[in-house]
């Protein structure tokens, strides 16, 4: 652990420069990167283009396409006096494969916090399940999202999952409505097939099939749709720790800066930015802190924090993270008088927070990062306890 005045004393210092797991303080690296390469008022866009008899739904990451925005781009491409289609092609060309991080657990794919990371994505490739008693309602609804019900009476709880190509419905009944968020098996082809559907609710009708490319230069666009700037996204992403949005930011990055939005490439353009850093013996290799690759000391957040503090977009920066009583600081800190604003982190075994303390009059804020890793049994169960009364200490 690290804690040290923006004026440059540190307060408090143990084995910072140890490489430990930072889990979700991972979304630290990829907010500042974001903010640095894109800018706080860079904005997705998803496109539709028209070729021939066909056309092409052109997906450049977007993280927040919903179907409403299938919609209204469905809504420009009537407007543009189309009433048939032969083909519907989507083009994901920005982002190479695979579409899961490297080092993240074959388990992690079955739930929401797993949803793969593809150039074109509808409502972050998860569908909602809605349970009642036995009635099952899913949306939005495709042939992509076929599931198995497995209903015990006997059974203590319910579970919805994805298990292949499958989302599984099993356990106990719910006396009350459930919904319960499931990623997607085919996510790209489930996008495709939900812009058919609201095709055909304007009345164009699609003869053909549902084809990919790889072409990211399709011509004129007939029909765009944006996302919120970058400086909102990145708010969007840390205060409830958005593992799917944090991948979609850093592949982005890696596009901008590299020419391929791969993991590869994230790797590459990250780790340079830590030994640029004098970050220590680092190691990034997603965007979300998911993978167990990844590795990180203290010291190497707080410089990061420390370099953020000077760049123009810093209050965009620290205000996107989360402060007590909101999102994944709900109900910690609680009691602490001094404003903090600090991304949490965990996977099995680890335990981060890292962020900033400010502090009134002519005291300097100080920057902090907490990282254990390494933890079993009661350590692990305590170890956001014991976070927090650190954290309570450098508030004082």
């Amino acid at each position: 652990m690290l804690a040290r005045e923006l004026a440059g004393d540190e307060l408090v210092t143990y084995n910072p420069d140890v490489p430990l797991p930072p889990a979700s303080n991972t979304k630290l690296l990829t907010a500042a990167l974001a903010l640095y390469h894109l800018g706080p008022d860079y904005r997705f866009e998803t496109r539709v283009f028209s070729n021939g008899n066909s056309l092409v739904l052109a997906g450049r990451g977007n993280p927040s396409l919903s179907p409403t925005q299938l919609s209204v781009l469905a809504e420009r491409v009537r407007n543009a006096d189309i009433d048939a289609v032969t083909n519907l092609v989507a083009d994901v060309g920005c982002f190479s494969e695979p579409s899961r991080g490297p080092g993240w657990m074959w388990e992690d794919g079955k739930y929401s916090y797993g949803a793969e990371s593809t150039a074109l994505a509808l409502s972050e490739n998860t569908v909602s399940v809605t349970v009642s008693g036995t009635d099952i309602e899913i949306t939005p609804k495709t042939n992509t999202t076929e599931f198995v019900t497995d209903f015990d009476p006997t059974a203590d709880e319910l579970h919805v999952f994805r298990d292949g190509d499958e989302i599984r419905i099993e356990g106990k009944a719910p006396d009350e409505l459930r919904t319960e968020t499931v990623p997607v098996p085919d996510p790209v082809c489930h996008c495709l097939l939900a812009f058919r559907d609201a095709l055909e609710e304007t009345g164009i009708a699609h003869t053909g099939g549902l084809l990919m490319s790889r072409n990211t230069d399709s011509g004129a666009a007939i029909a765009t749709v944006k996302s919120p700037p970058v400086s909102e996204l990145v708010r969007e992403m840390n205060v409830p720790s958005n593992n799917f949005l944090a991948e979609q930011l850093a592949r982005t990055v890696a596009r901008e800066v590299r020419g391929d939005g791969s993991w590869d490439e994230w790797e590459t353009v990250v780790n340079e930015f830590l030994d640029s850093r004098n970050a220590g013996g680092a190691r990034i290799r997603d965007g979300s802190g998911l993978s167990r690759y990844n590795l990180l000391p203290a010291r190497g957040i707080v410089r990061v924090l420390e370099w953020v503090e000077e760049q123009s977009w810093s209050e965009t920066f620290f205000a996107s993270l989360p402060k007590p009583g909101e999102g994944t600081l709900e109900e910690r800190l609680l009691d602490v008088v001094p404003e903090i604003r600090a991304k949490t982190g965990t996977l099995t075994g680890s335990r981060t927070l890292s962020g900033i303390v400010r502090r009134d009059g002519e005291e300097s804020d100080v920057v902090f990062s907490v990282l254990l890793g390494g933890l079993t049994g009661e350590d692990e169960e305590n170890a956001r306890e014991t976070i927090d009364d650190f954290v309570r200490e450098l508030a004082d």
